[in-house]
């Protein structure tokens, strides 16, 4: 069963290729996956969304994973008419808490006549309840993903980009997941907060079939559950885990980085299994200007980024405190990159996480600091991490 699960995946990634040898008529339309936080001034994420609109109809923003829809609206209106002009953004409420909405016929229509989509954050559990509760289409999703079919843009943040995978990742922290491992659940409630037990799994969207993405992802330190969720899952082999104010751009069989911080693919398709346990998972980390080839899983650097400098010799790299504090990840492996070493064993409660610099590992980045004082626009290949936890 657990083989057949991994090969759906599989099975999705080789219905994308397909669909990128159509012509554009049938192209699917572009994913924008925002980690969460997105600036008004991110420019860059703005236009990366605005300009895969479809035909002439508005821009349309689903505020239904905020805490009260309604008045959660003119804010990101404001922020895409910035960049797109007066009158091209517009507001479309669905519900959970007014679930006729997804079935109102004016609703419908409006989605249909849209050039493109965003959800705003919140909690995401909302948005499945609202457009597939209980894992059924509604006629509002019925028409969401027949424009994205068509080739119209959906896009979303932190809440709004969980939801694009399904299942989806609904809560849960790195310890946890690592002591507690993986639960599934349905969306029963609106509630995805960090205490919940292990990594929480449930319905999502289904915009993006090839691998599980999460959010927040270094500034929360949430690499460990995303580890779980792709090991425990058993469904996919692939992940992204996108930083906050950064975006994954999914076109076709690439994906790419507009944000002003890093995305952590993890690739666990050669990866050594034992139990809840693995060795190999292949790990880039996808800075700024960096594509990433779903097919062939290789990280293309832009060629602006130069090596970064490397110490010769020094006193041996020890183990951080607690590896998914806030932004730990993302400074453990800028230190890790700068010198000799070449692996570094982290105990965590249930187990123990190990990093490795394979032979071609390679570090490179622009002059200037990014974000929490990292180089700009960090990328790194030829990593590996190994999870061992505690039967």
């Amino acid at each position: 069963m657990k083989y057949f699960l991994r090969r759906l995946g599989v099975v999705a990634l080789t219905v994308a290729a397909a669909t990128a040898a159509h012509s554009s008529a049938t192209k699917l339309g572009r994913l924008v996956i925002v980690g969460g936080a997105l600036a008004d001034s991110n420019e860059a994420i703005y236009r990366a969304i605005l300009d895969a609109r479809l035909g002439s109809g508005p821009f349309c923003i689903f505020p239904t994973a905020a805490a009260t829809p309604e008045t959660s609206i003119d804010g990101p209106v404001k922020a895409f008419e910035k960049y797109s002009g007066p009158g091209t953004a517009k507001g479309i409420l669905v519900s959970s808490a007014k679930p006729e909405t997804a079935r109102d016929p004016a609703v419908v229509a409006q989605i249909s006549a849209c050039s493109g989509f965003f959800f705003v954050g919140g909690v995401q559990s909302r948005v499945i309840m609202a457009f597939r509760p209980d894992g059924k289409p509604t006629p509002a999703y019925d028409a969401l993903m027949a424009r994205w079919r068509e080739g119209a843009v959906v896009s979303g943040s932190s809440a709004g980009a969980a939801i694009m995978s399904d299942p989806m990742i609904a809560g849960g922290t790195s310890a946890g997941a690592i002591t507690r491992g993986l639960r599934r659940t349905t969306v029963a409630a609106s509630d995805s907060n960090e205490a919940t037990s292990g990594v929480t799994i449930t319905t999502g969207l289904g915009f993006f079939p090839a691998a599980l993405a999460d959010q927040h992802f270094l500034a929360r330190g949430r690499f460990g559950r995303l580890l779980v969720a792709l090991l425990d899952l058993d469904q996919f082999d692939l992940a992204f885990g996108i930083d906050e104010n950064t975006a994954l751009v999914v076109d076709d069989g690439t994906v790419w980085n507009p944000g002003a911080s890093e995305v952590v693919i993890m690739d666990e398709r050669s990866a050594r299994r034992n139990g809840k346990s693995a060795t190999g998972v292949r790990v880039h980390l996808m800075g700024a200007g960096d594509r990433f080839d779903l097919a062939t899983r290789t990280l293309s650097i832009s060629p602006d980024k130069t090596p970064l400098p490397r110490a010769s010799a020094g006193e041996p790299m020890t183990a951080p405190k607690d590896v998914f504090a806030r932004w730990e990840l993302l400074h453990l492996l800028d230190r890790l990159a700068r010198t000799p070493q070449t692996d570094l064993l982290i105990s965590v409660d249930g187990g123990q996480l190990a990093i490795h610099k394979d032979a071609g590992f390679r570090a490179v980045a622009r002059s200037g600091a990014g974000v929490q004082g990292a180089p700009s626009g960090l990328a790194m290949t030829g990593l590996t991490f190994d999870l061992m936890r505690t039967p």
